[in-house]
């Protein structure tokens, strides 16, 4: 048996997922190492500090049909996209599942979820995609008369996010189901994947508040996954946390003065390992002054807020999206171009990057998620 030497095993962990998965076929030692889970995480490791950006958005193909791909950036000296690589999304039937997001991201790999209860892993690097089985949630609500015995019980995904379970070493999926029978609505419902054992469980816990959509908002980080939600009768607004290790649910309030401006839309990001929190009016504003917070932990769902700045005005900015470095905002234009922002020189810069809109009288172009990527051997 050949043995490959340290040398060229850290020469190799340092190469991009594209090129080693072409060298599988160099020989029979190689397609050995490069599948070892040893080696998989050497190459995250060293991968890791190299981050990529990669969005979610809809083209017009060859054939001048709409394609949902994922697009992979390249930048330039000079902050321009130098190059686009385009992956298509091959086993998503996009008839039925339209509206597709990014529903958190871990080690390269992507979960990606809408309304419908469809749910997809995949690793656009290595092309591996995997729809997940059906929920294992059952309704067990009593009908209340005779009538109500004709309706059936609805179960609707309320809230999905994906992570990594650092304590035993798997991804998971967490996935918030409605529970509802004619106008009567019970309790929540939580089931979580294993992608390990390749199944759902039900799990017995108690959901803190009501996950409510905003753009850009869903984030995992560092073991947890945060929601934008509301609380209450009072329906406060708070940041719904699940601990993908601990497998319980928590809240988190916002700065109060939040709560002047209930019409609002928020984003969440990472900015320098921290949480950031914007808050804007909505899109049909043509002028928008967008605040950010930065969120400092202090124990477990006890944190304080500090206001980092104001931006804006800004014109024709539909919302921000991911912070490209510490100085530079990757936001979304009305017209679904992707716009580059520089906090220190105030220079807005339209990259030739664009979504289409979902749906022909559908005015939004909606990119469904841009984050910073890790490329990675992961396997599903």
């Amino acid at each position: 048996m050949v043995v490959v030497s340290d040398v060229v095993i850290h020469i190799l962990s340092k190469l991009p997922p594209e090129s080693l998965l072409r060298f599988k076929s160099v020989c029979k030692t190689w397609y050995a190492l490069i599948n070892d889970p040893k080696f998989v995480t050497k190459h995250l490791l060293d991968s890791s500090p190299h981050k990529h950006v990669l969005l979610k958005r809809i083209i017009i193909n060859n054939s001048g049909k709409k394609e949902h791909v994922f697009s992979l950036l390249k930048f330039s000296l000079d902050r321009s996209v130098s190059s686009i690589l385009d992956i298509p999304l091959p086993l998503i039937d996009h008839e039925d599942n339209p509206a597709l997001r990014i529903s958190g991201h871990s080690h390269g790999l992507i979960c990606l979820s809408d309304s419908t209860p469809d749910i997809f892993l995949c690793n656009p690097m290595t092309r591996q995609f995997r729809k997940l089985p059906p929920t294992v949630i059952v309704d067990d609500s009593e009908p209340q008369d005779i009538d109500e015995m004709q309706e059936d019980a609805d179960l609707m995904p309320k809230a999905v996010g994906f992570g990594y379970d650092v304590q035993c070493g798997d991804f998971k999926v967490v996935r918030v189901m409605s529970h509802w029978r004619d106008i009567v609505c019970y309790p929540s419902k939580v089931e979580i994947y294993d992608l390990r054992k390749d199944r759902w469980r039900e799990i017995k816990t108690t959901v803190v508040a009501d996950v409510f959509w905003q753009p850009s908002f869903d984030t995992y980080h560092e073991g947890t996954f945060y929601w934008f939600g509301l609380s209450g009768v009072n329906e406060k607004q708070v940041m719904l946390t699940f601990d993908m290790s601990k497998e319980v649910f928590g809240k988190i309030s916002l700065p109060e003065s939040f709560h002047f401006s209930k019409g609002n839309y928020r984003s969440l990001m990472v900015l320098n390992g921290s949480l950031c929190l914007f808050s804007y009016p909505p899109f049909e504003n043509n002028e928008i002054d967008f605040e950010i917070w930065e969120m400092e932990k202090v124990e477990y769902d006890v944190v304080s807020w500090s206001k980092l700045l104001t931006i804006g005005p800004l014109f024709g900015i539909e919302y921000p999206i991911v912070f490209l470095s510490a100085n530079e905002l990757l936001m979304e234009s009305k017209e679904g171009q992707l716009i580059l922002y520089d906090f220190k020189t105030q220079q807005i810069k339209e990259l030739h990057v664009r979504s289409e809109a979902m749906w022909k009288e559908d005015a939004i172009n909606w990119f469904g998620g841009i984050n910073l990527f890790v490329k990675s051997l992961v396997s599903l």
